[in-house]
């Protein structure tokens, strides 16, 4: 009942971005093997994505997949899928056992998120892996080259941090120490 609920309230979300004129919704059964109503255009999403596994081009609104979720350039909007939801440039909510992108902004869950470039928002997950990271981090393990914000977790890694570490073991090159338990950090 709890997943027909939150298919429900998905669908709900994206109907502002569907108001528009170009909308349209995109059923998938596998990658390609799809069909998008009312104009057939299987790589422009504007409104709703669903499926076992979906690849676009850009989405703006929700995607929902079973298996993987994929947008080959641009998300604006929810990303959910149960093992992988991948983009390179996104702006919204991304959520997957495995969270992937590029350059994001918003809120990134998942066991384990990762990001190759620029992030800011929070990333919340067992494991969360950025680059140059502006927000904050929750997880078990928390990795990223450059902090700006707060890590939180059992183990938190930074080699350079403007901001706060909160776990029991805390390393940041550049932080009060190189290494310290509970807190590090450097403002």
């Amino acid at each position: 009942m709890k997943k027909l609920v939150l298919t429900l309230l998905l669908a709900v979300a994206a109907l502002p971005a569907m108001a528009y004129g170009n909308s349209n919704v995109k059923l998938s059964l596998w990658d390609r093997i799809a069909v998008a109503v009312p104009n057939n255009n299987l790589d422009e999403i504007v409104g709703l994505d669903l499926g076992i596994g979906s690849t676009a081009e850009h989405v703006s609104g929700v995607q929902l997949d079973l298996l993987y979720a994929n947008a080959k350039n641009d998300f604006v909007g929810i990303q959910w899928a149960w093992i992988l939801a991948v983009t390179p440039e996104f702006k919204g909510w991304q959520a997957a056992l495995l969270s992937m992108s590029d350059q994001f902004t918003g809120l990134q869950t998942g066991l384990v998120n990762f990001n190759r470039q620029g992030f800011t928002g929070v990333q919340w997950g067992f494991g969360n892996v950025s680059d140059t990271f502006t927000g904050v981090q929750l997880g078990f393990v928390n990795y990223a080259k450059s902090v700006n914000g707060l890590q939180f977790g059992f183990v938190n890694y930074t080699e350079e941090i403007y901001g706060l570490q909160i776990g029991l073991a805390n390393i940041a090159r550049n932080g009060w120490f190189p290494a310290m338990i509970l807190v590090n950090g450097r403002f």
